[in-house]
Parts: C-alpha cells; structure tokens; sequence
C-alpha cells in the first residue's frame, strides 16, 4: 500500500532555515552585484562627466581664440583708420598753415 511519509516538526524547521539560508545568500549575492554595478556606473559617469567637461574646456579655449583673434583685428583697422584720420588732419593742418604763410607774405 502506499506509504505516506510525514515530517516532523524538526524536519520542517530544518528545511524553514535552510531555505532562509539560502535566501540570506542570495540576497548578499545580489548585493554584492548591486554594488559592483553602482561602482562601475559611478566610474562611467565620472568618465563622462570628465570628457564632457574637457570637451568644453576645448571649446571655449577655441571660442576665445577666435574672440581674440576678431577683437586684434578689429583693433588693427581702428588703429589704422585713427592714424589715416590724423595723417589727413595733419596734411590739412599743413596746408592751412601754409596758405596762413603765405597770405602773409602777400600782406
């Protein structure tokens, strides 16, 4: 005939436990993974955020650059058209005086 077999009280406390047991581990394994994973998406982030940030620095270096380079230029005509104002205003000045020079001459 079919024989049942039953377990004692014992039996299932036993299998409770190592059940828990198991469990306990399982969870330390997960976090275990959980803070591998946390580390290395931190050093991903820490990567990113550095090339982001060099990626700028570069650009902005660049951007003030050509900044530079505009403002020297725009320096150099002003300087240049401020010098052709004043050799005008001079050769004027001369030509002024000259005529002054010569008008009294006549006188």
């Amino acid at each position: 005939m079919s024989e049942k077999r039953t377990l004692n009280i014992y039996e299932v406390l036993e299998a409770l436990n190592d059940k828990i047991n198991s469990n306990k581990n399982q969870t330390n394994q997960l976090k275990l993974q959980l803070d591998e994973i946390k580390v290395y998406l931190l050093e991903k982030i820490e990567h990113k955020a550095k090339e982001s940030l060099d990626f700028l620095n570069s650009e902005l270096k660049k951007e003030a650059f050509e900044n530079r380079k505009h403002i020297n230029s725009k320096h150099e005509r002003l300087v240049t058209d401020e010098f052709k104002k004043l050799k005008t205003d001079i050769n004027k000045d001369l030509e002024d005086l000259a005529n002054k020079v010569m008008n009294s001459r006549i006188l």
